[in-house]
């Protein structure tokens, strides 16, 4: 569950939902609280306001001794209405307070800084303790009217200061802070639900369809498809996947269809093998006699004789018949390779040795490029030996009127050879290759398709099975022979043999 992409998509929305939910509540509350800070520190100002009117009344009409009970009956009648002061403006001395305990001392040293800060009558905020107050500090002037009871040398004759509580403020913002909190609380989760409900809907339910449609195409059931019948990005997926299941379907039946027509080309071959063994066992004891009694036949003839010729010719095609006879054995009965350490140039040399002069003959060049310092590896120098020769052979057959056999060794790795898919080999894995490029004939494309088909030739004489021996040999070795044609200009076998290191019983590489 916590994995799913339905989980993944719920649970960003939900922090990105909580998050802005959360941060619209906070910035709802404090503009909450500073509205209402700012009205209470209004209230402050508003009441300096009429405090001092009631106090210029009571100077003028000469009743100052009112002031006291005045400024404590206001504080005992106003539950906001916490302390009420007057102090003198250069001495801080309190010359009238709410609570008469005050009088003739020393005001707060704040309220004292911030009047000589001239900042006016600015209503502000003082903490006292555990409380919290909107204060204003309100200058009494000493108006022409008061000047014949104090004189004109002074401007301000005293300074109000009231606080007022702000307490029941804070409370209010304690319960709105609660309140939407809780909403934003309630919001989150409805909107959460919904969210949930439409990715449901949207989301799970197709990936859901999607992921049971997978699943029976993992149990090998590939006529299932997905019904899914939107124009968004998952209707989009799920006919590419449909298609891709289409294409996977139509390979898989190319696939059992190839598989059975091999099964049944190797029941075919498996049969031809056996019935080639058979038949090559009865063939070859009666050549054998054959032979010999041609050979005693032409004993009988004088060296001049034109019967000679005839009995010559009788042996030659008991020769070819016999070696025939040996090709259908051994591709009916292969004998496993022998593996030994060899070096390629070697086998190739003494490869040439038996056909340069067939190569003579037809007016075949040979050249030969050898790569130096080629290392050994583990293969069957008999094997291979014939593999060279088959693809000599046939490369001198393809020129029937001359030309040139270039013979070439190389090492290579299997990043070098670029479109040649060997094993699953890594990139430094070691491959010796061998080409054989002529100037003959070339091969048709329809005939590269066969050529190392068992029995398919294109020649008067041979059987048709020395590229297929070949192949079998090669790849019993771990290698491959390719094949590049053009019709008129040649053809270029190449064999890659994989270098392997002589090993003990025990694993160690020797060499």
């Amino acid at each position: 569950m916590f994995n799913t992409l339905k989980f993944r998509i719920t649970i960003t929305a939900l922090l990105i939902i909580s998050a802005t939910m959360f941060i619209t509540t906070l910035r709802d509350i404090a503009a909450t609280e500073s509205k209402l800070l700012t009205e209470q520190k209004e209230k402050a100002v508003l009441l300096s306001d009429r405090i001092k009117h009631g106090i210029m009344v009571l100077m003028l009409e000469n009743r100052w001794r009112e002031l006291q009970a005045m400024m404590e009956g206001l504080v005992r009648n106003s539950p906001e209405l916490k302390e009420l002061r007057i102090f003198h403006p250069e001495t801080g001395i309190m010359v009238a307070s709410s609570d008469p305990k005050d009088i003739g001392k020393q005001i707060y040293k704040e309220d004292l800084e911030r009047f000589r800060a001239d900042k006016g009558n600015a209503p502000f905020l003082i903490k006292k303790g555990a409380h919290t107050y909107a204060s204003t500090l309100n200058s009494i002037q000493n108006l022409p009217a008061c000047h014949k009871c104090h004189g004109f040398e002074k401007r301000i004759l005293g300074v109000l200061d009231i606080e007022v509580s702000v307490e029941a403020v804070y409370q209010a913002i304690q319960e709105f802070k609660r309140k939407h909190l809780m909403n934003a609380m309630v919001g989150t989760v409805l909107i959460s639900g919904a969210f949930l409900f439409v990715i449901g809907i949207l989301i799970g339910r197709p990936i859901n369809a999607m992921i049971s449609v997978i699943k029976k195409i993992e149990g090998g059931d590939l006529a299932v498809r997905m019904n899914i019948n939107k124009k968004d990005e998952l209707g989009q997926l799920a006919q590419s996947f449909n298609r891709m299941v289409e294409s996977l379907e139509a390979a898989k039946k190319q696939i059992e269809e190839h598989h059975r027509q091999q099964v049944q080309k190797a029941a075919k071959l498996a049969s031809l093998g056996e019935l080639a063994s058979g038949i090559a066992h009865e063939i070859k004891n009666p050549l054998a006699g054959i032979s010999g009694a041609i050979q005693i036949l032409a004993s009988d003839f004088p060296p001049n004789d034109p019967k000679r010729e005839i009995t010559d010719e009788m042996l030659n095609q008991v020769k070819r018949l016999d070696q025939a006879v040996r090709d259908l054995l051994l591709y009916a009965r292969p004998t496993p390779p022998q593996m030994s350490p060899n070096n390629i140039n070697y086998i190739l040399e003494k490869t040439l040795f038996f056909i340069r002069q067939v190569a003579a003959k037809g007016n075949t060049e040979i050249d030969t490029e050898f790569g130096k310092d080629l290392p050994e590896t583990m293969l069957d120098a008999a094997q291979i030996q014939q593999v060279f020769l088959n693809l000599s052979i046939n490369a001198i057959q393809a020129m029937p009127d001359g030309g040139n056999l270039k013979i070439s060794t190389a090492l290579k790795k299997s990043k070098e050879l670029s479109g040649i898919v060997l094993g699953n080999d890594n990139n430094e894995q070691e491959w010796l290759e061998v080409k054989f490029e002529d100037t003959g004939v070339g091969i048709s494309q329809e005939d590269m398709k066969k050529i190392f088909n068992p029995f398919f030739t294109k020649k008067v004489k041979g059987t048709g099975i020395g590229l297929s021996i070949s192949q079998r040999i090669v790849e019993e070795h771990g290698g491959m022979i390719t094949v590049k044609s053009q019709v008129g200009k040649g053809s270029a076998f190449a064999v890659f043999l994989p270098v392997r290191k002589q090993t003990t019983p025990q694993g160690a590489v020797i060499g």
